[in-house]
């Protein structure tokens, strides 16, 4: 559980980071999706940078774990897509309103995911034997 609110802490920066640039490129007029994929890649580099240290206590292996949860990202983009998709152009949800509803599912997802795969802590201890 103290992960999981570690997570949500740092996690909320880069969620912040992604709303933020995801609320001004669709302000500005950029197609819903597009604003997603930006604001989705800015708030993935800030959480991995904060919980890479922060939440998970992981230095080593840098580069592999940075793949890992771009992997790991690139999935809840898939859902966050796909639900920005449903709730804009099958349900006429205002973008900027749908983005919010999207988030708590994308946050539970990958932690969980990042959790098992990017930082699991049994792959450190074999990695140090």
């Amino acid at each position: 559980m103290r992960q999981f609110i570690l997570y949500c802490l740092c996690g909320g920066l880069g969620v912040s980071t992604d709303y933020l640039v995801f609320f001004l490129s669709v302000t500005a007029g950029l197609w819903y999706q597009g604003a997603n994929l930006l604001g989705y890649l800015a708030g993935t580099l800030l959480s991995f940078a904060l919980n890479r240290v922060l939440t998970f206590g992981m230095r080593d292996r840098v580069a592999q774990r940075l793949a890992m949860f771009l992997g790991v990202a690139a999935i809840g983009f898939g859902a966050s897509a796909a639900l920005l998709a449903l709730l804009v152009d099958v349900l006429h949800f205002d973008p900027r309103i749908a983005k919010l509803l999207t988030l708590p599912m994308v946050v539970v997802l990958q932690f969980t995911l990042n959790r098992k795969l990017t930082f699991n802590a049994a792959q450190r201890a074999a990695a140090s034997n």
